[in-house]
């Protein structure tokens, strides 16, 4: 069996500002092959994966691609590629979940002052060459290509291998603060940020698609709505990570009965109308996007603003029967 899984923001990566910042969190992506046996024996043991050539393979890949574009090659740095083989190698060991835990604490560790850093994780099994299979699944994805084409001058790039043959493989994007980045919008005081605004805007935004679309509208629920504002809030705090940590029970404590559930949150600072902001990236995002178009007749948003003037949003989609 060959398997190959990417994390996606908008659709699954992260992307960290010093100035404005964007983030729509993703949900996994699975994709099971089933291959002929005579193909299934091409796995590759993990004695045979030369971390260092993978790691090379994928600087080299993607340089190629943004020179393709007419922009500047990333240059590596030992410092990121140190913490991004860190990253890799705690999720090959399951001592990290598959995805971006601990994001801002690498590029803090990093040691280089920086202006913004993203972030693309994947892992796949089983392929002769597993910095391609990486790397061509990030050019599909919107998320991923974003932070490939994005205004960074550094990387950093880590390679670790399982007992199962699971490569897991992290690059880290930075624009060192030597580097001049595009201007951004004045940030707005957390004062000034009306939540119970945002939360409408964003539903008006989300039905306004939908109707786009001869798509029903999604009714507001303030049970549902009482959900999201807990977590954006806890998100906002810092007591739990950005993304869906405890969506389940959300789901159970908003209604007593559905038939289905999904979750889209989204952070951003420095944006005067970060409701659209949020939106927008969640229409760009094929996996966000499935959810705003998909089966659900009620819906919750919960928006919360830190000192930091960071907006969390969260808009929980449910089908009731």
């Amino acid at each position: 069996m060959i398997r190959t899984k990417i994390h996606n923001f908008v659709l699954g990566t992260l992307i960290v500002s010093g100035g404005v910042v964007a983030i729509a969190a993703p949900a996994h992506t699975y994709t099971p092959q089933s291959l002929p046996k005579s193909v299934q024996s091409r796995h590759i043991a993990q004695s045979t994966i030369d971390t260092a050539a993978v790691e090379a393979s994928v600087h080299r890949q993607i340089n190629q691609y943004r020179a393709s574009l007419g922009l500047p090659a990333l240059t590596r740095n030992e410092s990121i590629d140190s913490q991004a083989r860190i990253h890799s190698q705690r999720m090959a060991d399951a001592q990290a979940a598959f995805g971006h835990s601990g994001f801002n604490q690498r590029v803090q560790a990093i040691g280089i002052s920086y202006q913004a850093a993203a972030e693309n994780v994947a892992t796949n099994r089983g392929y002769s060459d597993p910095a391609t299979q990486s790397v061509q699944g990030w050019l599909t994805s919107s998320g991923h290509l974003n932070n490939i084409k994005g205004n960074y001058n550094l990387t950093g790039i880590g390679v670790a291998v399982n007992s199962k043959g699971e490569v897991y493989i992290t690059q880290i994007f930075v624009l060192s603060s030597s580097q001049t980045s595009t201007p951004t919008n004045p940030q707005p005081t957390t004062s000034t940020i009306k939540t119970a605004d945002v939360e409408a805007s964003v539903h008006r935004q989300i039905n306004q698609y939908r109707a786009s679309l001869s798509l029903p509208a999604l009714t507001r629920n303030s049970s549902i709505d009482n959900q999201a504002r807990i977590h954006s809030r806890n998100m906002a705090n810092g007591t739990v990570p950005f993304g869906h940590t405890g969506f389940s029970q959300r789901v159970q404590a908003s209604v007593s009965s559905y038939q289905a559930a999904a979750e889209n949150v989204a952070t951003n600072r420095g944006y005067s109308d970060p409701a659209t902001q949020a939106v927008q990236g969640w229409l760009r995002s094929s996996g966000h996007l499935n959810n705003i178009k998909g089966n659900y007749n009620l819906t919750g948003i919960g928006v919360a603003v830190n000192s930091k003037g960071e907006v969390y949003i969260t808009q929980i989609f449910i089908r009731k029967p």
